[in-house]
Order: C-alpha cells, then structure tokens, then sequence
C-alpha cells in the first residue's frame, strides 16, 4: 500500500489569533500599576496575618467584637487575605510572553470577588440586624477601597 505524500505548505496567517498576539506584550508595567497592586496585595498579606494570630484584637478595631467561639471562623477569612495577597504578589512573571499579564488578571479578579463577597456580607448582617452601622461602614468601605484597587490595576495591566 503506497503512502500519501504530503506536501509543504506556507503559512501565510500567524499561529495566534491577531487579539491574543496584541495582549502579549513585553512591555514592563507602568510605576502607578506595579505599585497599586503591590500594595493591594500587602495589605490583604498584613490583614490576614493579624487576623490570623490576634482575630479578637484586629475585629475589635473595627468594632466588631466576636465570641471566643467565633475566632477560629475569623481564622479562615485571615489565611483567605493571605493566600489572595500571596496570590497577587507573585502574579506577574518576567520569563512569559505577556510578563506575566494574564496572571496578575487573574489574581485581581479573584482579590476583587472576594472583596464583593465581603461587601454583600457585611449589607446582609447589617439588614439582619446583627451588626451594627459603624463597623459595617468600616468592614464594607475596605472592601469597597479593595475593589476599587482592583479596578485600577486592572486598567493598568
């Protein structure tokens, strides 16, 4: 049985769509965005670490004191901010194509969902009646403060 020759071909359209070829770009971040999200990402790093090791005392600051009961649940929420903190400090990569763009996309946007998630649980406990105006204002407008971060990254990726 013969074999079917194949014959060479040119290729005259690149092998990545036009789109995805533009989003690769080499060019590093500028100074606003690298520091915008490095500092989003230490904050969320230092707030998780005090909620990890003192949740009573970093709650209290904010109004909101919790039971004895509760601190391991604030626990979670800490090692939350870190891992999402951890997440965005070493997002961007200097060895990829985009240096990193499509990663640090990726950690803003999960920084940003938290950050929402945390803002309609804070107006639910609020429109529940358990907790009260101020510390919502406060734990909502952090909240509030990391999206907006976020966005601005974003815009700067």
């Amino acid at each position: 049985m013969a074999s079917p020759t194949l014959k060479p071909t040119t290729q005259t359209s690149p092998l990545i769509p036009s789109k995805l070829a533009k989003d690769q770009t080499s060019e590093p971040l500028t100074s606003a965005g690298y520091y915008i999200i490095k500092s989003l990402a230490w904050s969320h790093i230092g707030l998780g670490a005090a909620v990890l090791f003192a949740p009573r005392a970093v709650f209290g600051l904010f109004k909101f004191p919790i039971p004895v009961e509760m601190a391991t649940m604030a626990r979670l929420f800490g090692a939350r901010d870190v891992a999402i903190g951890g997440l965005l400090a070493t997002a961007d990569d200097k060895n990829l194509p985009d240096g990193g763009r499509r990663e640090i996309k990726k950690a803003l946007w999960a920084s940003m969902g938290k950050d929402a998630i945390d803002v309609c649980s804070v107006a639910v406990a609020l429109t529940g009646g358990h907790m009260g105006k101020l510390p919502s204002a406060m734990l909502a407008g952090g909240a509030a403060v990391g999206i907006g971060m976020g966005f601005l990254g974003l815009r700067t990726v």
